[in-house]
């Protein structure tokens, strides 16, 4: 059974996810399961085919934070490892399961990600982290937020558990149209318009609950080494819009 199991909500986007899915094909080495989230409100809810490749999940309508929660906490105890990406990433690197797999069994606990060749500095977008993180926490992304700000969230968690890997060798692509690589929808549009409000939830996040919850893992997890960067770009912390 894979180590690794990669959370992916999409909406509206049967096109976007083929193209995910094709990059999933040339490129992974048998160490991730997808899973894909769909709305049963979708309207282009049939044109989808990831059963081809995923598993796939259809429900009542939620946010991508809520299904990404919702399936991590489910999965926690079936996999060692969880991860997120977006519908509009497209893993590159021949590998980059395995190369994930291999940073998060050296870190024990923690978090991993690569480059996704947008975010400068370079942000977890797409992201794996142990399962041991997620049941601690009883979720991956704070359930305040909507569509936006978890690699934010990532960041600080990662920084402040000094635990976590950046592999600037493997690339997940992040093909966002504030980047230019693909065209904004109503999808987008729809994570654009709670952005605000999502950034005004995460500020309060960061300062009122996760320094108690970073102390409480540690006491579960025991104590981190300083975060260890393999290579490539500095890192930090902003907010943008999330995968959908």
């Amino acid at each position: 059974m894979p180590s690794l199991l990669m959370i992916v909500p999409s909406r509206g986007r049967p096109g976007s996810l083929d193209g995910l899915i094709e990059a999933w094909r040339t490129t992974s080495t048998g160490h991730a399961d997808l899973v894909v989230a769909l709305d049963d409100d979708d309207p282009r809810l049939y044109q989808y085919n990831a059963h081809r490749v995923a598993m796939v999940t259809v429900g009542p309508r939620q946010s991508w934070v809520a299904w990404t929660n919702e399936i991590a906490a489910a999965h926690a105890g079936s996999y060692r490892f969880v991860g997120s990406m977006g519908d509009d990433h497209r893993p590159r690197t021949p590998g980059w399961d395995r190369m994930l797999c291999s940073a998060l069994e050296e870190l024990g606990s923690g978090i991993a990600w690569g480059d996704d060749l947008g975010s400068r500095p370079v942000l977890p977008s797409a992201v794996a982290m142990t399962s041991d993180v997620v049941a601690a926490l009883g979720y991956m992304v704070p359930p305040a937020l909507e569509h936006n700000g978890a690699e934010t969230f990532w960041q600080g968690l990662a920084d402040g558990l000094g635990r976590s890997r950046f592999l600037p060798e493997v690339v997940i692509e992040h093909l966002h149209y504030s980047l230019g690589k693909s065209s904004i929808d109503h999808t987008y549009l729809e994570g654009a318009g709670v952005l605000q409000a999502d950034l005004l939830r995460l500020d309060a996040y960061l300062r009122d609950e996760l320094p108690a919850e970073l102390e409480r893992l540690e006491k579960l997890l025991g104590p981190g080494t300083a975060t260890t960067v393999l290579a490539g770009p500095g890192r930090g912390a902003s907010l943008s819009p999330l995968k959908r």
